[in-house]
């Protein structure tokens, strides 16, 4: 495989903008987003990775571990303007991809995250020069123009989707919030009763429901076309309000379906040039590809447990378990006082010669604050800009363990049906 594949991240863009929150920064992965990208077929070995924004930026020191160890160049860029909404990273970003163009034609792949729409222009100027363009963003954030030049797109997770829904949520009250537009989904609401409540039995039968409907009332559409699972996912949150499949531990609507689809004669399918849909199995004709049916058995399982914390708010990502307990261990051996966030996991990476990355660090140190261990100074300013004090109270291993297995299990239970302590204690193991 030859190194014909550049990377350029709008760092910008991918925290929504100047006014970010530190928890936006924290929360955000690039090592996930590589490994997203890195599923696309079209890809080569990555010869080029740039990173652009005001790395100067406090809010952004938590991320300069995991950048270096990913080996990805950060390119520092002023925003100079008078006007804070602008982004200062696109001109950079561009104007690099076009020297890289001409004087690296070995690069035949540029990926670009963003969702913005002015790499509209870039991604087609760099068709003219023969050159294949990805795109990658957060799917609720992304131009429409600049997804449908690319010649492939990545969707990648927001870290903030749990958020907003809640937030929406709470807001909307009893107001339907543009309810239904899909004309099936107008004949549904007349139909269907709203579930009352967001436990994982109601939602899952009261979903389970709503497909059972769309096979008596369209059964002949499901036969023929199928219905894309955006008009199944406006009938889902209109059945279901406050829906959000990250809640139930799918980190995709699709996957949601294929799990309610299991043992019923619907099915999720695809062809290679269309959206998914829901169909009638018997309907899945040659050239479809029935997606397999998931089990929500699969969702027992430590990984499936990693899932949901990782997702929604309070947002808990876990690193392996191995990773894990060499941190715990390593912070209770050396209780940090009166430490900012970067430099405690800059620390803790060196002290421990690298036997864990950033990314876990980071996800542990964050894991314990949002759990509550730490002495916080000053009260309400951003994580970014306080000292951090591991409390006296949970200095030792059984209580810091106990803690976090006990708020793990808190949001795990709001997910779940059944809560397995066996597999929270692989998750959040003893720390020795």
């Amino acid at each position: 495989m030859t190194f014909n594949t550049v990377i350029l991240y709008d760092i910008e863009n991918l925290l929504k903008g100047y006014n970010f929150s530190q928890q936006m920064a924290a929360k955000l992965s690039l090592e996930e987003i590589v490994s997203a990208i890195k599923q696309t077929e079209r890809l080569g070995q990555i010869a080029v990775q740039r990173a652009y924004a005001n790395w100067s930026d406090p809010r952004l020191a938590i991320m300069r571990g995991e950048i270096n160890e990913l080996g990805i160049d950060p390119i520092q860029v002023f925003g100079f303007s008078r006007d804070q909404k602008k982004n200062a990273a696109d001109i950079q970003l561009a104007i690099d991809a076009i020297d890289l163009a001409h004087v690296r034609p070995a690069i035949q792949v540029f990926v670009i995250v963003s969702g913005d729409g002015g790499f509209a222009s870039l991604a087609k100027k760099l068709h003219e020069y023969g050159k294949t363009v990805i795109g990658c963003a957060y799917q609720r954030a992304t131009n429409k123009i600049f997804q449908a030049v690319c010649d492939d797109f990545v969707w990648i997770s927001d870290p903030e989707e749990g958020e907003h829904q809640e937030r929406a949520k709470r807001h909307s009250g009893d107001i339907a919030v543009s309810e239904v537009t899909d004309p099936h989904n107008v004949k549904l609401a007349s139909k269907i009763k709203k579930v009352t409540t967001l436990d994982p039995q109601a939602a899952f039968a009261k979903a389970n429901e709503v497909l059972t409907w769309y096979a008596a009332e369209y059964r002949s559409d499901l036969l023929r076309t199928g219905l894309y699972l955006s008009v199944v996912q406006e009938g889902i949150r209109f059945a279901i309000p406050g829906f959000q499949s990250t809640r139930f531990g799918f980190s995709k609507f699709i996957e949601y379906i294929q799990c309610i689809c299991k043992g019923t004669p619907l099915c999720v399918a695809r062809s290679a040039n269309s959206q998914a849909a829901l169909f009638l199995r018997s309907g899945v004709r040659p050239g479809l590809e029935m997606l397999p049916d998931l089990d929500p058995q699969d969702l027992q399982s430590v990984e499936g447990y990693r899932k949901i914390l990782a997702t929604g708010s309070p947002c808990f990502r876990f690193p392996a378990s191995s990773d894990l307990r060499t941190i715990l261990a390593w912070l209770l051996h050396h209780p940090p006082e009166n430490l900012d966030l970067g430099a405690m996991v800059e620390g803790t990476v060196a002290e421990l010669n690298n036997q864990v990355s950033s990314e876990s660090t980071k996800n542990t140190i964050l894991a314990l604050a949002v759990a509550k261990l730490f002495e916080q100074e000053p009260e309400g300013a951003p994580i970014s800009e306080q000292k951090l004090t591991l409390k006296t109270d949970m200095c030792t291993p059984s209580k810091l363990s106990a803690r976090l297995r006990e708020v793990a299990k808190h949001k795990l239970v709001g997910s779940l049906d059944h809560v397995s302590d066996q597999l929270i204690e692989e998750l959040i193991p003893d720390i020795v």
